[in-house]
Parts: C-alpha cells; structure tokens; sequence
C-alpha cells in the first residue's frame, strides 16, 4: 500500500487549517484593515509592467533589503528575506537541529515554532506562562538551562495573547541561557520597544519580522531575518536560492519607501485598538486583555456561542481547540465599521454571561 511509504513520525499530523470560506467581515488572522493607497498601487502598476517574468529572482533581494533596512535603521548585511515568515521559521530548525534535537517555546504562542520542528525531527519543550500570561524570567531561564535546547524561539508582542516580554528581561535571557535566541517581532510596530538594536553585541540573538502585519502586505508573503555575520552565514546554508519572487520583491520595496504611509496605517490602527479595548471592558462578564498588538484576547466561559453568533451574522475571529484557550476568542482590530458590528454582537441577548 501506498501508506507504507509514507513518514511514520507525521502520521497524527493534521494540515493547517487556513478555511477560505467567505465572510462579511474577516477579523480572525491579524491582518490590516488598511488598503494600500492609490499612489502606492499606481506606482505597483508601473513597475510591474516593467518587471522581466522570464528571468529568475534576485536569489539575495537585494533591494527590498536596502528598503527593509533603511525601514527598520540596520545594515542590509545582517538581513535575510523570506518567503513570510513561515519560511524563516522552518529554515531555523533546518539550520540548526539535529534530528531529536530540542526547542525551547512558550505556550501559548505561535503553533508553527512547534510544527516545523516536529517536521524537522526535532522535539519541542513548553514553558506555560502563568495564569494571566506572563512569564517568570528566572524561572524560564532555569527551565532552559535543564533543557538544553538549542533555540528558544517566542513571540513579542505575544500571539495569541497580545502580552509583551520587557526588553531588559528578554537582555537578561539571551546573557543566562547556552542557546539561540529567536525573538519573533511580527507585531512589533504595534508595540515599539525591539531588540534590533542588541544584534550585533550578542552572539545568539535572532530576529524575526514580517510584512504580514503593520505594513499591511499579507499577500505579498514577505519575512525577514536579522541577525549577526556569523548566524547569517550559517543560516544562508539552508536557504533555497529563489524563495522570494520577484512580484514581492518590487512591490515589497515600493511599500516600505512610503514611510509615511506605514506610519499613518500603524496610527489608524493603534486608534481603533484603542476604541475596541475600550468598549470591549464596557461589556460585562467578559475578560480582556491588555494588548501592544493588532488584535485583542478576550475571554468568556460562553466563548463558543459568542463564536457562533459571530459566524452567524457573518463575523470570523479566531477560537480555539487547545484546552487551555477553548474559552478564549482573538478579535483582529478592523476599522470603526467593523469594530462596531463586533461589539454590537457580543453585546446581545443571543447568551447569558457568567460572571468571572
């Protein structure tokens, strides 16, 4: 039978399950709200017209680099693109683990730093932060020490949460601990405090950003890594020689040359953030959580009906299978039109809350 040719250790794996179903409003992936505006999209125009389809990509992409470092103010020497930060992601385990080999995450956080090193052959230690989803410095510095990984990867600001590690604290993990640091800043924009700057002064410190989030180009599938001469090199010996086409690439550089329009969607944003954390606490029985992201985590013991009236009047957010988040519900922050309808709905008769 064909089954037998199959890899025995992915066999209880499941596809991730990315539906494409279609709803009124889709608030349930972080992405933005924000189009892009019409001079971006006339300058996208012009520029395609004269891109050369024939031709491979730019193996290295040498000038959305120029662009992404010039965004974020570091050298375009210690940057690597991908394709999203996915990709960036499976490229990490595939650099540095052996089979059987260890990371270190957190839980909750982001579901594939533990997918792409179970399908690398690796093995995946948890550190649970505490109830109200913070963590303990000391003791996870402790927890990966007995360990022994050879990275410890985490979001900041949290996914799913919207939480944030300090700096100082993420400075006092990278001095204590005898692995690689993957600090995920996917939603950093929303939050501002980076650890870019510490690059270069520590040996086992890695970056991770995306184009997915804040400058609002999810389609575009655009990550990058940032990280020392040293770990590049290592890193740049897994990775596939075209992985960013050239579509991404010159729209990709087109975008982060309007800084002022990445500025202005962040403030848009971080407005309505505002708006919605606001009259979500307005609600009563529900418990939500402070946030530095585009998105806010809230909880109910009611979570699944109010899913499901959600779905119902054609709303997606996100829930969850996991046991310990089957209560909780992730709203991406949408703009005022849809931040409205989302309240209005929780806000209904359509359940009875219970009280925390």
């Amino acid at each position: 039978m064909i089954q037998e040719l199959f890899r025995k250790d992915i066999k209880d794996f499941r596809p991730y399950d990315a539906k494409g179903e279609k709803y009124k409003i889709k608030l349930d992936a972080n992405e933005s709200f924000i189009g892009l505006s019409k001079e971006i999209k006339n300058k996208i125009i012009r520029s395609l017209i004269e891109l050369e389809f024939n031709n491979y990509p730019d193996p290295d992409a040498t000038k959305l680099k120029k662009a992404y470092g010039d965004y974020i103010g570091i050298d375009e020497k210690n940057i690597m693109v991908g394709n999203g930060s996915d990709e960036l992601i499976q490229i990490l385990t595939n650099a540095f683990l052996d089979k059987n080999e260890k990371i270190v995450t957190l839980n909750p956080d982001f579901s594939m730093y533990e997918v792409y090193t179970k399908v690398r052959g690796g093995k995946v230690s948890v550190f649970d932060l505490d109830e109200d989803f913070k963590l303990n410095v000391n003791k996870i510095i402790e927890y990966i020490n007995e360990e022994k990984p050879k990275m410890f990867i985490f979001s900041n600001p949290n996914n799913p949460t919207g939480g944030v590690i300090p700096k100082y604290d993420i400075i006092k993990i990278i001095e204590n601990v005898n692995c690689i640091v993957v600090v995920d800043e996917a939603y950093m924009e929303f939050y501002g405090d980076s650890i870019l700057d510490y690059i270069k002064k520590y040996d086992n410190l890695i970056v991770l950003r995306t184009a997915s989030k804040a400058i609002g180009s999810a389609a575009l599938r655009l990550g990058f890594l940032i990280t020392n001469d040293t770990l590049l090199r290592e890193i740049k010996k897994v990775k596939p020689p075209f992985n960013v086409n050239s579509v991404s690439q010159v729209i990709g550089e087109i975008i982060l040359k309007d800084k002022d329009f990445i500025r202005e969607s962040i403030d848009k944003v971080l407005y309505e953030r505002n708006y919605l954390l606001k009259e979500l606490k307005k609600i009563d029985g529900l418990k939500v959580y402070e946030t530095k992201s585009n998105f806010v985590l809230i909880y109910n013991e009611n979570a699944n009906e109010i899913n499901e009236s959600l779905i119902k009047i054609g709303i997606k957010v996100r829930s969850f299978t996991d046991e310990n988040l089957k209560n909780f519900i992730r709203i991406t922050v949408g703009s005022r039109e849809q931040n409205i309808e989302v309240i209005n709905c929780i806000k209904g008769d359509n359940y009875d809350y219970k009280e925390m």
